[in-house]
């Protein structure tokens, strides 16, 4: 009897062991699991379905992210207006530039009929909508080169909801890369760039032997000989061919590719005095219009033809 509790002791010490064994069995993972495991866990999602970080190896450099970027991406997080997105189109140069032709886009046509109103009567009003694209347009101009290397803007335009519609906010007319003949328009200046495509736009004979080029002040008379006229509101500029047949062009420069067009005769005939509302109505009448770049072969022939007084 006394060999009893001995017996049970050792019996009860045998079935812990052997309990242990078993718990320490279930707790090892098979060498698949643990693959699996290892494999799977960068890749998916948690819980509570948040993406699973990246690690610093997936991680873009900023230059990088320059070079690969998505240009209207950047635009519109950068230079965002609203209502209104970026369209870009992309084009090299023989040189190996990247040249931006970029598009400023309203997002509906009800805003496009807005701004489109805004742009036609930005002669005698200014708006705060309007002036602002052309500041963000100058800045984009300035600052998207310095981003993305060896690249340069070409154009920063409004373009209406139909695309019928389109002012140029700015454009790089300095370092256009079209050539004529062999010949660079970079060469000739600003202004003579514009003397000839304002002609080869608008002009009503383009087979003239010389362009001539007038600067009339601000507060001049329509029409000097009549005392009932009314005084331009700016500085404008006539253009005009040697003939009076070949017509001419008044107009005043906005300095965005646009110009606002004075319905003005070379010579004034009629009945004087015409009276203040008939010259007024003629001031009030100016029209927004934007100039195309036109073909730099013509552009080349008329500024070879400028004679500014």
């Amino acid at each position: 009897m006394k060999g009893t509790p001995f017996i049970v002791l050792m019996m009860a010490l045998l079935v812990m062991v052997g309990g242990c064994s078993q718990t320490e069995g279930k707790s090892d993972p098979s060498p698949t699991n643990e693959g699996e495991i290892q494999t799977a866990g960068p890749d998916l999602d948690d819980d509570n379905g948040a993406e699973a970080q990246p690690s610093e190896t997936d991680n873009t450099s900023d230059e990088q992210l320059s070079e690969n970027m998505n240009i209207d991406d950047y635009l519109n997080a950068h230079y965002k207006i609203n209502g209104t997105h970026y369209e870009t189109d992309v084009w090299e140069s023989n040189s190996g530039m990247t040249n931006y032709t970029v598009k400023l886009l309203p997002d509906t046509e009800e805003y496009s009929q807005e701004i489109n109103g805004k742009f036609q009567n930005g002669h005698t009003k200014s708006y705060e909508e309007t002036e602002k694209m052309f500041d963000i347009a100058k800045q984009i101009m300035d600052e998207l080169p310095e981003v993305k290397n060896k690249s340069r803007v070409d154009s920063v335009s409004w373009v209406s909801y139909d695309g019928e519609f389109k002012v140029v906010l700015i454009q790089d007319f300095e370092n256009s890369e079209k050539q004529a003949d062999g010949e660079s328009l970079s060469k000739y200046s600003s202004n003579q760039i514009e003397y000839a495509r304002v002609w080869l736009q608008l002009g009503p004979n383009q087979e003239i032997d010389e362009l001539n080029v007038r600067h009339i002040p601000a507060g001049e008379k329509l029409n000097p000989d009549d005392e009932t006229s009314a005084s331009y509101p700016e500085a404008v500029i006539q253009l005009a061919g040697s003939r009076l047949v070949d017509g001419s062009v008044t107009y005043s420069g906005n300095g965005d590719g646009t110009i606002n067009v004075y319905n003005i005769p070379l010579r004034w005939d009629g009945k004087y005095p015409a009276g203040e509302d008939f010259y007024n109505n003629i001031i009030q009448s100016a029209k927004l219009v934007h100039i195309n770049t036109g073909d730099d072969q013509k552009v080349i022939r008329l500024i070879k033809l400028l004679n500014v007084h």
